[in-house]
């Protein structure tokens, strides 16, 4: 696919309806940047919701970094209403009218943003403080640390979209829309939050994965006022309710899926000359690429290692692949849209994903999707054991779980799964049916859509 510039979406002032209006009332998605190239599962999940018949209306608080975008997002993009700067001269206008119309709302909602900020500041000194691989950081990494684990930072933002809660809260009020679902827990939970302090809009949203562990601040308040939290992970579900007060926040573990079709066994060459390795994420230190690297230095047999992704980390991974000498095994592809991935996966012998949990910065891995592809691709995997990967494998039976950050074991592994076409191959059996199971998106897509319009009817 070329790459392109973004559509421009849709002005707020007109109806950005999506779907035939099934359901009884419409409601808002509310994203912080969409539609994201790597964030496969949001774009198709708003084209599964609209073809059940519910009515969306796609808003984003900013337009993504990529212009290269999936072929499947040209059916959303033009429909993506993009809210306007705070300092715009609309934003400001309906400020006005609101402290003017709600001054006891708006003033008693800056209050309550601020008690919340400064009894949540303790939820980050929890955090326990692993060990730092700090040879594998980037300078980039380093200063987006500083900006999104920094409670001073965090109120500072949280104030920049006061305002944008305000002109899209009246905007939706004038649209005749009264919920709002919201992707992520951070910022576009925030403006969701803070809608509904102001004019009483309902909300919900989806927890993720880095947006709950990376800033818990707001997230009690969050999870209290919300009249429904969907996950993708039963892990998020037990650390979201150890944050709530009252224990009846309605959450909901709904995991993601893949298209069973696109991501279904292929014809594979019989036998690799040389073994074939596949990674495929964001090139960031909580994916572990830099473990596999050195897990591939530790491997003696000739081997070929690609890794699908783009990200801050690429030149401090490249230097590692020089320092190593593996220029001639390790080879960086850069994004790709879904089926040249899945094209890579059929050529695979393994795929390895070495993530890793970044403590002191709260980024992690819960289920990752790449996992589920391969697998429903009948491609033997090997994996970190970390909790959310637990959900989806099990050792020994859907493929290989080795200790985060240990390239030996990681190394021993993959030499384990080269020697054995057999293993390899119950493995791949066994994950394909895992998938089946748990992830299949259109049958996630349906159950999704239920409680989503009838959020009552959730225990």
């Amino acid at each position: 696919m070329s790459t392109r510039e973004t559509a421009p979406g849709v002005p707020l002032g007109r109806d950005c309806g999506g779907g035939n209006g099934d359901s009884s009332q419409p409601i808002a998605f509310l994203y912080p940047a969409f539609p994201v190239l790597h964030q496969t599962f949001v774009m198709w999940e708003s084209l599964g919701l609209t073809q059940l018949g519910v009515d969306l209306r796609l808003y984003s608080l900013r337009r993504a970094a990529q212009c290269k975008q999936q072929p499947e997002a040209e059916a959303v993009v033009g429909k993506v209403a993009y809210v306007p700067s705070p300092l715009s001269g609309a934003v400001l206008k309906a400020n006005l009218r609101t402290v003017w119309s709600r001054p006891r709302r708006y003033v008693g909602s800056l209050w309550k943003l601020f008690r919340h900020w400064w009894s949540d500041r303790a939820l980050l000194v929890r955090r326990q403080q692993g060990k730092k691989d700090s040879a594998y950081v980037s300078w980039t990494m380093r200063l987006e640390a500083l900006w999104n684990t920094s409670a001073t930072v965090y109120l500072l933002k949280s104030l920049w979209l006061f305002p944008l809660a305000v002109y899209l809260g009246e905007h939706l009020r004038e649209q005749g829309v009264t919920r709002v679902h919201a992707h992520w827990a951070t910022h576009a939970t925030t403006v969701a939050l803070l809608m509904h302090w102001i004019f009483g809009i309902r909300f919900s949203f989806t927890a993720h994965a880095y947006d709950i562990y990376l800033m818990p601040i707001l997230l009690p308040a969050k999870l209290e006022a919300a009249q429904l939290v969907v996950t993708c992970a039963r892990v998020n579900a037990e650390y979201l309710r150890g944050l709530t007060k009252t224990g009846g926040t309605r959450l909901v573990v709904n995991y993601h899926g893949v298209d069973l079709q696109r991501f279904s066994p292929r014809a594979r060459p019989r036998q690799n000359p040389i073994p074939r390795i596949v990674s495929c994420g964001a090139l960031r230190l909580y994916k572990g690429h830099h473990v596999l690297i050195q897990a591939c230095k530790l491997v003696t047999r000739p081997l070929q290692c690609v890794i699908i992704g783009e990200g801050p980390q690429r030149s401090v991974l490249e230097k590692l692949v020089r320092d190593l000498e593996l220029g001639e095994q390790v080879q960086f592809t850069g994004p790709l849209v879904q089926e040249q991935v899945a094209e890579e996966y059929a050529k695979a012998d393994l795929f390895v994903l070495a993530s890793v949990v970044v403590e002191e910065w709260g980024r992690q891995d819960v289920i990752p999707n790449v996992l589920v592809e391969a697998m429903a691709m009948e491609i033997p995997v090997v994996a970190s054991d970390l909790p959310g990967i637990r959900e989806l494998i099990t050792d020994g039976v859907h493929g290989r779980l080795v200790p985060p950050g240990n390239p030996r074991a990681l190394a021993e592994a993959i030499v384990e799964l080269l020697d054995n076409r057999s293993l390899r191959t119950e493995l791949a059996r066994n994950a394909r049916a895992r998938v089946v199971e748990d992830f299949d998106r259109d049958r996630n897509v349906r159950e999704l859509a239920r409680v989503l319009v009838q959020p009552s009817t959730v225990k």
